[in-house]
C-alpha cells in the first residue's frame, strides 16, 4: 500500500491552512550577538533575533567558545542520545553539580531546550497537587502540558497560574 497520497493530502492541507512551517535559514555571527545572516529567497540578508535562549549572550564570550572547542576537540561533537537512554555526558554532570553549590542545594538538574523545562515542571507541580487547575496563556499550546496533565486544564488570557482548587 502506498501512502504517498495520504501524505501528500496532509501537507496539501497545512499549506491551505497556512500552517505548514518553513524555518529561517539563519548564520549567527561570532561576535555580533543578536545580529544574523537570513539566507532568506531574495539573497542574504542582515537581521536582529529578537528571540533567543542565549538571554546573557554568553555564547558570544570568547572563553565559552573556547571551552566549547576544548570540551569538542576532546569528546566529538553530538548529543549521543537522550542521557536517560544513552547517560549523562561528564560535563553536564560536573556544571550540574557546580549549580548546585552555586545556589547552595542538595543537586541541580539541567534541562536542555527551555520548553521541556516548563513542561516537566508544570506536569511535575500539577501531578503533584491534588484537584490541579492550570490557567495559561491561550497561546501556550496543549501539547505542552504532557500526558500526565491534571483533570482539569483550563486556557485563559493573563499568564499561568498553577494552583489547587
Amino acid at each position: 500500500m502506498s501512502y504517498d497520497h495520504f501524505f501528500s493530502a496532509a501537507l496539501a492541507r497545512l499549506h491551505e491552512e497556512r500552517r505548514y512551517r518553513v524555518f529561517a535559514d539563519l548564520e549567527r555571527i561570532a561576535g555580533r550577538f543578536p545580529h544574523a545572516m537570513w539566507h532568506c529567497p531574495d539573497g542574504p540578508r542582515l537581521v536582529v533575533i529578537w528571540c533567543s535562549n542565549d538571554y546573557l549572550g554568553m555564547g558570544q564570550h570568547p572563553k565559552v567558545i573556547g571551552a566549547m572547542v576544548e570540551t569538542t576537540t576532546r569528546m566529538g561533537a553530538g548529543a549521543g542520545g537522550t542521557r536517560n537512554i544513552s547517560g549523562t555526558n561528564h560535563p553536564l554532570v560536573e556544571l550540574e553539580r557546580e549549580l548546585a553549590d552555586l545556589h547552595g542545594k542538595e543537586a541541580a538538574l539541567v534541562f536542555t531546550p527551555g520548553h521541556l523545562s516548563n513542561e516537566t515542571g508544570v506536569a511535575t507541580v500539577a501531578k503533584l497537587l491534588s484537584n490541579c487547575v492550570i490557567h495559561a496563556w491561550t497561546s501556550l499550546p496543549s501539547a505542552r502540558i504532557s500526558g500526565d496533565a491534571p483533570p482539569q486544564v483550563i486556557n485563559r488570557s493573563g499568564g499561568l497560574k498553577i494552583g489547587a482548587t
